[in-house]
């Protein structure tokens, strides 16, 4: 049939043009993020986290600094815990390093600021009530 092709476009284009519309409108609504997305910045859980270090060890571009301290049963303490999200490649390496999966990602997509030093989370300060220091 001559236009068979035709009749297969038009059909295609109807279906879009009357169907449910997909926008979002983004300052009000934002969209749901898969569970393995790779993003935003590293939530930790310090109940869990041992002070090992191989979070650190595991980060190519040393994005993860650490300081820990041994109290008097031989069990390490963080001290300080500074992720540096300018630095950061999302290669999900610190993540599989770590044994008792303390860290994770969370689900926030808007990371964007306008100074270098803002880039600078202390994930012992947030993991500890407070909120992200907007400087």
């Amino acid at each position: 049939m001559l236009g068979k092709g035709l009749l297969k476009g038009m059909k295609v284009t109807l279906k879009h043009c009357f169907g449910k519309n997909v926008t979002v409108q983004y300052p009000e609504e934002k969209l749901p993020m898969s569970p393995r997305f790779r993003g935003g910045d590293i939530v930790l859980d310090n109940e869990k986290c041992i002070a090992c270090g191989l979070c650190a060890m595991a980060c190519p571009n040393q994005a993860i600094e650490l300081q820990s301290m041994m109290d008097e049963a031989k069990k390490r303490h963080l001290t300080k815990y500074i992720y540096h999200s300018g630095r950061c490649l999302y290669c999900n390496l610190c993540m599989e390093a770590c044994p008792t999966k303390a860290i994770a990602w969370d689900k926030n997509y808007e990371n964007s600021c306008y100074f270098h030093e803002q880039l600078d989370v202390d994930c012992l300060k947030i993991s500890q009530g407070g909120a992200k220091d907007d400087e």
